[in-house]
């Protein structure tokens, strides 16, 4: 059986090589018009090439999944449309740290890489997600922590929820490496509740409990 880890390693290789161009942009501009002229043009490129790579590698992981657990019915999975990536915004924040008379370029790059690894991580969250959704022999999605994320991640992956409507929102952030996987109709769930530790700070269990009730 195809591991969740495999989906999230394939992924994570999509967004190094979106990282990769990332850089070679970087190396050619010297000011803050260039780099913000620079990401306006290039990041809805990357977005849109690499976007779609991961909604095609995580939809070859369902439907080779699905075979293996010999899921009811046929279903084939659907890749996710690519949306308003919002890069205009990505751009004009990323480039925030060049502000002043101090201008930080590692700054900017990690703001610009970590907004591009979400935007592209989403579109193979999404594609299991709604995949999940529409299979009948699928009774929903779960979210999968990577193991050593932040704690907000691991509280709302500890609840073992599994989430029917495709309205329901992911909550993912920069470099967030959690990703999705489906709960199979009359198997056990691949990931279970578990009791979060009294390490989690107050504000990681506000934004766990606004999110969960914005989407349930």
């Amino acid at each position: 059986m195809p591991p969740v880890s495999q989906l999230r390693g394939d992924v994570a290789a999509l967004v190094t090589l979106a990282l990769s161009d990332l850089d070679g942009l970087w190396s050619q501009v010297g000011t803050l018009e260039q780099a913000r002229e620079a990401l306006r043009d290039v990041l809805p490129e990357l977005y849109g090439a690499y976007g779609a790579a991961a909604a095609t590698v995580a939809a070859d992981w369902y439907d080779d999944l699905r075979d293996e657990v010999a899921a009811a019915g046929r279903f084939t999975a659907i890749p996710a449309e690519l949306r308003e990536p919002g890069t205009d915004e990505l751009a004009r924040w990323g480039v925030s740290p060049l502000l002043g008379e101090n201008p930080d370029w590692d700054a900017a790059r990690s703001l610009v890489a970590g907004g591009l690894q979400r935007r592209i991580a989403d579109v193979g969250r999404r594609t299991v997600m709604g995949s999940a959704v529409a299979d009948p022999g699928a009774d929903g999605w779960q979210r999968v922590a990577s193991g050593g994320g932040c704690s907000f991640c691991s509280m709302l992956a500890g609840r073992g929820a599994v989430y029917t409507e495709e309205t329901v929102d992911f909550a993912s952030h920069d470099h967030c490496r959690c990703t999705t996987t489906v709960a199979w109709k009359s198997r056990p769930r691949p990931v279970r509740p578990y009791t979060p530790s009294a390490r989690y700070n107050r504000a990681d269990q506000e934004r766990a409990r606004e999110w969960i009730a914005a989407n349930l």
